[in-house]
């Protein structure tokens, strides 16, 4: 699962990638029209069942899941209608699962905000038309050569082309009227079509304000409620937290952090939070592996069948899929142990057809 991180200049997307990763890349102010290269860094998702799960059969090796984090640089008003995003960037926003709009709602003498101002709804929704902007550009691009190529062909190739045509003269007119591709129904073989393009505004997007300490627990900042409103209109999640905070707190030794945490009256680290809400984003669920020599954490999109699945620990799994011995995790913590759950009648054999539940732990029968 990669996750890419986006947002106008100076918006702290650098900080929150700090923030959430623990990370030490160097925080400063680089536009999308400079070279600059993108931070990278990998999270661990943390989860209380495994952590229970590695207490409970001491394996030789624990791993969690993890989320890899891509930071690019920030992008101006304009830059996209005057073609002056760098490749790079694009390349690397292309390649995400999902994004993360980060969003400034923080005032800070030191940082200059390149429009003169704060205004999280403005930044925000221009940042989305950016998206718009750039997958337009794609589009009035291949649309300009299609009509060449659908002469050149006959047959199912032709008509596949005419298929390409149409929807992407549907896809003209919506992003024409500054809307993203994701707020459009598509079915099953639409998506089919488009699958090659990574088209920016149809990938699903979290919006993250990085707001000031001071308004860290309050409800009071008016700019700050009505970037909410305009996030959950749109249906995307939303967050808001103090990168700065944050990413000072992610360098304290693990026993100072909750000390400062609790003075500066947040809860829940922006990483639970971040990790959180981006399997809620993508609809992933997670499902573990166990035994002596490893427990292990397996991310796959909700609604995955047990073969499928299969195929995240190994091909061969996949292809030789005879059975899934199935526990979930509250049932295996309810009896205490494996074996206790299979005395009681808990543990299940499930075929490939399984629709794989979210703490489910799963023990493979397969042959090669």
């Amino acid at each position: 699962m990669k996750v890419g991180i986006i947002g106008l200049p100076s918006s702290g997307k650098t900080t929150v990638l700090n923030a959430v990763s623990g990370g030490s890349h160097e925080v400063h102010a680089y536009s999308g029209a400079a070279s600059a290269e993108p931070n990278f860094a990998v999270v661990s998702v943390p989860d209380l069942r495994q952590d229970w799960l590695k207490d409970l059969y001491k394996p030789k090796k624990t791993t969690y899941a993890t989320v890899e984090l891509v930071d690019v640089a920030g992008v101006a008003p304009g830059q996209a209608k005057a073609d002056q995003i760098s490749p790079q960037l694009l390349t690397s926003l292309r390649q995400v699962d999902a994004l993360v709009n980060v969003v400034r709602a923080f005032d800070s003498a030191a940082v200059a905000h390149p429009s003169g101002s704060v205004d999280p709804l403005r930044d925000a929704e221009t940042l989305e038309l950016e998206l718009v902007i750039a997958d337009l550009a794609v589009v009035e691009k291949r649309l300009g050569k299609i009509d060449q190529e659908i002469q050149r062909k006959k047959g199912g190739e032709k008509t596949q082309l005419e298929l390409e045509k149409e929807l992407l003269s549907r896809f003209n007119e919506h992003l024409s009227g500054e809307n993203a591709l994701r707020t459009l129904e598509l079915d099953e073989d639409e998506k089919k079509l488009i699958r090659g393009y990574t088209f920016l505004s149809l990938k699903p997007i979290m919006v993250l304000a990085n707001i000031s300490e001071s308004d860290i627990g309050s409800s009071d900042n008016k700019s700050l409620k009505a970037l909410e409103q305009w996030a959950n209109g749109r249906k995307m999640p939303f967050l808001a937290f103090c990168g700065k905070a944050e990413m000072e707190i992610a360098q304290l030794d693990e026993s100072e952090r909750a000390e400062f945490m609790e003075a500066l009256g947040i809860e829940e680290s922006s990483r639970d939070k971040f990790v959180r809400a981006t399997y809620a984003l993508l609809d992933l669920v997670a499902f573990f592996t166990v035994g002596e020599d490893e427990v292990k954490a397996w991310t796959i999109p909700n609604k995955t069948v047990a073969q499928e699945a299969a195929g995240k620990i190994h091909t061969d799994i996949q292809r030789g899929f005879i059975r899934a011995e199935v526990l979930n995790f509250e049932q295996l913590k309810e009896t205490g142990s494996w074996n206790a759950a299979k005395e009681k009648g808990l543990v299940r054999l499930e075929g490939k057809e399984y629709l794989v539940k979210d703490g489910d732990c799963i023990n493979y029968r397969f042959a090669v």
